[in-house]
């Protein structure tokens, strides 16, 4: 009987432990939800503290603290693989000191594989010599919470061609990474533009969380909009065909291996050269894209990019021009 009894308790552990990840509760609500009275239900909440930062968010009212709460996954060998591979590109791309990316990855790696745990290893090393950046992080962990707990945040945020800050009251939809750089970029609803739009996290000199919350709306989704983008911008008209001409060789070769967009089309031509079509909402992100090819690539359309990459071209050839 008093197995039973125990068995019967650490279910409802587990259950209101998975309660408290989603939302408050009292002692009452959380009784009528696993089915005991009310003493029992505060006797749980008492043991489960020891396993689970539980807060009091309200008078009466229990949560898990998520900034403090340590989750357990368990992986299989090809799963582990996959998160291995993850967090080495993430910790190649980082350039700043990351406190909670290389704690990340050295949790991580301890479940993996000798091999791989060596290298994990390494990297945390690595990520704990770079440069520090006190004021970055903490606008990081500002955005983590604001988004987690679905409350608004100040921005401070100072734009790239702008002439001073400008300070949103921002709903936060999505944090992404960006594709081609270590960037990190938010995604919602601003009061003060009054629309959805992309805000870089590191232009964001401040950031404050708010008592006020939000709900992201049902029907957002951003999957459309990041299926036409290059990286993260989008446009607000309909996609464009962007056609790119490679030179045969190494160029023709490297392209034909790589996946570079979802909806793009490669032609091998009688040459070797070879021709890579993507539909894009915005050019912007492929400019650096197409400039770290030098002459091995040449836009054919749109029309406006080939003018604008050839500008870009015939100047940096005056520039070279004039320092020979």
């Amino acid at each position: 009987m008093r197995q039973t009894r125990a068995l019967a308790r650490a279910e409802r552990l587990i259950e209101m432990e998975r309660l408290y990840l989603q939302g408050s509760f009292s002692d009452t609500e959380i009784a009528e939800r696993l089915g005991v009275n009310r003493s029992t239900a505060f006797k749980d909440r008492a043991l489960l503290s020891q396993q689970a930062p539980i807060l009091q968010v309200q008078p009466g009212r229990w949560q898990i603290d998520k900034r403090r709460y340590l989750s357990n996954v368990r992986l299989t060998l090809y799963e582990a693989l996959a998160l291995y591979l993850a967090g080495k590109r993430m910790a190649r791309h980082t350039y700043q000191s990351q406190p909670h990316v290389a704690s990340a990855l050295e949790k991580l790696a301890t479940t993996l594989p000798a091999p791989m745990t060596q290298q994990l290893v390494k990297a945390t090393k690595h990520l704990r010599e770079q440069r520090k950046d006190k004021d970055r992080l903490e606008v990081i962990e500002k955005l983590a919470t604001a988004w987690s707990e679905l409350r608004k945040a100040e921005l401070t945020y100072f734009s790239l061609r702008a002439q001073a800050p400008l300070v949103h009251v921002f709903s936060i939809y999505l944090i992404e990474p960006a594709v081609w750089s270590e960037g990190i970029y938010v995604i919602g609803y601003s009061d003060t533009h009054r629309k959805v739009i992309t805000l870089r996290a590191e232009r964001i000199q401040e950031a404050h969380v708010l008592l006020t919350n939000f709900e992201i709306p049902k029907d957002f989704s951003l999957t459309p909009r990041l299926n036409d983008a290059w990286g993260i911008w989008t446009g607000p008209d309909a996609p464009v065909q962007v056609r790119m001409r490679f030179c045969a060789g190494a160029a023709a070769r490297r392209v034909q291996e790589t996946t570079w967009h979802g909806s793009q089309e490669i032609a091998v031509e009688p040459d070797g050269s070879c021709v890579l079509s993507v539909r894009v909402g915005n050019t912007t992100e492929m400019k650096p894209f197409i400039r770290q090819w030098g002459p091995d690539c040449e836009v054919l359309e749109p029309q406006a990019l080939r003018v604008e990459i050839a500008a870009e071209m015939a100047a940096t050839v005056a520039l070279y021009g004039a320092a020979a």
